[in-house]
């Protein structure tokens, strides 16, 4: 996870002595552009590391100069000399990955609001790291550029000499910098999911900082199903056990009825349509890849090409029914499928069927996808053609619903469907993925997640 850095900072003028003659380094200023790269949310310490990757840097110097008296004894006369030489306008460019930045902060947070404090800003580069963007051009007394380009070289070759007086400074720009970058968990974050009929808002009402022990933040997720009519409100709590076993790791409990309560609602009776293509069907292909099976089982389909797509929706006017919970819950529902078969470029009405469908589905979740495993299925099935299918094709009827749900079941049994998980937006620019889904002694669900 990284965040996008620019800074142009501006350096006292400074005084240096070179050779007995002091030199006048005017109008120093750094411009930097990076992505600093934020740890993971797992780390257990009180303060974040903030490392620079991608590291752009510009020097800019207005002026090295030279203005000095020089006394010399000439065979017993003191004779007084004046030398001025300056170079301005000078501009170096950081090589790429020749310079190091990196912030070390710690999270100050109040309410539902994190901002930072500043602790330590380190700022280095290699030795030779840095280009000349033009020709290094002095007037003035004759030699004495040698002198001048000599002390430019030493903060370009030596960032620990010029960087560690400059320390409290730097450390003050950052601070000022991230003065105005507060994470506002407060502001309702949407979910984007597939179906948006679906409305998932997840609002932070509190956070607390329990320092090296972690951050908490306690909220609500407010669901709105769009196609259901009536006006009902369920309120799911989590339980009293405070227990979670997952230090290694940011996590986001919910409560343990969550996963039944969201699915009962969302395939509430003629809310939802799933379309579905054949060739993600359990079993279909297998009669679809032999002549020998259609014609025996389906031999209506010996009209089509073995590699033909058809697509079913796939839709229930009743409500589905699920008990359990944690990580196991029980399917039973009564779907219904029409069935459409590819004929001249488009698709037409070919078989309705009827579907009571119950299994076992055991529930995990592993980077970011949540995955269903079909464990004990069983399936009923009753099938009839399209009568305007059947008026214009004349279509044998014949058709083995004993055989084509045995391959149906047989395919679904210890089959796992995955569905991505959507990203959790904890705040503005920060999204964080489910990793892993767990349980507590009290079966509420705990959500492993990362950046």
């Amino acid at each position: 996870m990284t965040e996008k850095f620019e800074a142009n900072w501006q350096f006292p003028d400074q005084r240096l002595v070179s050779q007995e003659i002091p030199v006048d380094i005017k109008g120093l200023s750094l411009q930097m552009k990076t992505q600093l790269q934020k740890p993971s949310l797992g780390s257990a310490e009180s303060t974040l590391e903030l490392t620079s990757r991608d590291l752009a840097a510009q020097l800019h110097i207005a002026e090295v100069s030279v203005d000095h008296v020089i006394e010399k004894n000439v065979g017993g006369i003191i004779g007084r000399f004046r030398v001025q030489a300056v170079c301005k306008d000078i501009v170096l460019n950081l090589g790429k990955n020749q310079g190091q930045f990196k912030v070390v902060v710690t999270p100050q947070v109040s309410g539902a609001q994190a901002a930072t404090t500043v602790n330590a800003v380190d700022l280095s580069w290699n030795p030779g790291g840095w280009d000349y963007n033009s020709e290094f051009l002095c007037t003035g007394a004759e030699g004495f550029d040698s002198i001048l380009r000599a002390e430019v070289e030493k903060i370009i070759n030596d960032s620990a000499s010029f960087i560690e007086p400059q320390h409290d400074l730097l450390k003050k720009y950052v601070q000022d910098y991230l003065k105005n970058v507060t994470l506002d968990f407060s502001a309702p974050r949407k979910l984007v999911l597939a179906r948006p009929d679906i409305d998932v808002v997840m609002k932070v009402q509190d956070f607390t900082d329990f320092g090296e022990e972690g951050l908490r933040a306690k909220g609500v997720f407010e669901i709105t199903f769009a196609r259901i009519q009536d006006s009902s409100r369920t309120v799911l709590k989590l339980d009293g056990d405070s227990e979670v076993k997952s230090a290694d790791m940011a996590s986001l409990r919910l409560p343990k009825d969550f996963i039944k309560v969201i699915l009962s609602e969302a395939y509430r009776a003629n809310t939802w349509l799933h379309q579905v293509n054949s060739s993600q069907l359990p079993g279909f292909s297998t009669v679809m890849n032999s002549r020998f099976v259609q014609f025996f089982v389906w031999p209506a389909l010996m009209s089509f090409s073995k590699s033909a797509k058809f697509i079913f929706d796939v839709y229930s006017n009743k409500d589905v029914s699920i008990s359990g919970q944690g990580l196991q819950y029980q399917v039973k529902s009564q779907m219904y499928a029409r069935m459409q078969a590819p004929k001249s470029g488009a698709y037409v009405p070919f078989m309705n069927f009827s579907l009571p469908f119950s299994s076992k589905i055991d529930v995990k979740v592993s980077q970011g996808k949540a995955q269903a495993k079909f464990v004990n299925p069983t399936l009923g099935m009753s099938a009839s053609f399209d009568s305007g299918y059947v008026a214009r094709y004349s279509p044998s009827r014949r058709f083995s619903t004993s055989t084509i749900r045995d391959k149906i079941v047989g395919g679904l049994w210890g089959q796992t469907i995955s569905m991505s998980i959507p990203k959790v937006p904890v705040a503005e620019g920060l999204s964080l993925q489910v990793k892993k889904l767990l349980t507590t002694k009290s079966a509420d669900l705990v959500l492993q997640v990362a950046p």
